[in-house]
């Protein structure tokens, strides 16, 4: 893939570099003999467009003076421009020495005692940011692209080459686990994901895969153990509770998926898919009360046939004969042709005594 850096882009970047002349020069640290001749000769072959040559003569003024925060600069801008001029290991070689002297310049700066006199610090280290996550960015998405054609090992080093430059980002070892998961490797995507675990305890999506890695092993109980980690760090994540109750179901826990399912139902106390869950769990260990509670609240939020029919089989299961009335005469409202309905009428009506009702209903047969 070939980085080429356009006139427009070469000329901001050269006018950032002039700035920072302009900027740090009230500043510039004492420098004198042969690193103060290379330093006024890297400024001169830099204007006058001779970048490759600036660069020698700044990494010869650092070479005599390690610290001169000038230098650092400009070789760090001109390394990144370089970089973009070449192709893929070429450029990542220069973008790896760019990210060195950015780094480097603003560690510098930050240890010298009067570090504050540098008024355009702030605005220096913010336009060093954006170039070291234009360096991530481009290298990221040949990476990308390169995964995408499943050319996995060349995917691979350019990933490992991110997570080595930098080790805060995770995207790169996200990736890197995704291409282990796909050759198969389960083991080496879980120590990629443990790798992040360990230096960011709280990342939601990190715990969220490992808790997925396990329960696609059949790994019930590690699994359970990450989503309700994931329920801890971030306590309104539904996801963490459907997940974790249905991982309960697969471990017979019915209990405990049905207060998990409770306890996501405060936070959407309207959501329908989790009454109908709860529902179902609340069937399953014979719950009566509660799973009529919540079909009751399923067919208040969606009147469908399907929600008032079930309802109305699982009233007559448990004999509620008065409710039984009341939703087989919604059934009805719904669907005027369904027979069943009103043999239920009929049904709980006798059980009740209420002839009238009785006799109304059975000329509906």
């Amino acid at each position: 893939m070939k980085f080429s850096l356009n006139p427009l882009t070469r000329m901001l970047v050269i006018i950032a570099i002039l700035f920072c002349f302009m900027q740090l020069e009230a500043r510039t640290q004492s420098i004198s003999g042969r690193a103060r001749t290379s330093y006024r000769s890297g400024r001169v072959e830099l204007q006058q467009g001779l970048y490759d040559k600036a660069l020698v003569q700044f990494l010869n003024v650092l070479e005599h003076a390690p610290n001169h925060v000038e230098s650092m600069k400009n070789v760090a801008d001109l390394y990144f421009m370089k970089a973009e001029e070449h192709d893929e290991e070429e450029a990542r070689e220069f973008f790896e020495l760019a990210h060195k002297y950015y780094n480097m310049t603003i560690s510098t700066i930050l240890s010298m005692d009067n570090w504050e006199s540098y008024t355009d610090f702030d605005n220096y280290k913010s336009d060093s940011e954006l170039k070291l996550a234009s360096i991530f960015a481009r290298n990221f998405r040949e990476g990308q692209e390169l995964y995408q054609e499943e050319d996995y090992e060349s995917a691979i080093e350019i990933f490992e080459y991110l997570t080595n430059l930098f080790p805060e980002r995770i995207e790169s070892v996200q990736m890197l686990a995704a291409i282990a998961n796909n050759q198969g490797d389960v083991d080496k995507a879980i120590g990629y994901f443990m790798s992040i675990l360990e230096k960011d305890p709280t990342n939601t999506q990190i715990i969220t895969n490992l808790a997925v890695e396990y329960e696609q092993m059949n790994d019930y109980e590690t699994s359970l153990l990450y989503f309700m980690m994931l329920i801890n760090v971030e306590p309104d994540n539904i996801n963490g509770y459907t997940s974790a109750a249905y991982v309960n179901l697969q471990l017979q826990n019915y209990e405990e998926a049905l207060r998990l399912y409770e306890d996501a139902l405060v936070i959407e106390p309207d959501n329908i898919d989790l009454i109908a869950d709860a529902a179902n769990v609340a069937i399953e260990v014979n719950n009566n009360e509660k799973a009529i509670s919540f079909l009751i609240q399923l067919v208040e939020h969606e009147r469908t046939e399907d929600n008032v029919s079930y309802l109305v089989y699982q009233l007559a299961r448990l004999q509620h004969w008065e409710n039984l009335i009341t939703y087989s005469k919604m059934w009805l409202e719904i669907n005027p042709d369904a027979k069943e309905p009103v043999q239920f009428i009929i049904a709980a009506a006798h059980s009740l005594g209420d002839t009238e009702t009785v006799r109304e209903y059975q000329g509906r047969l």
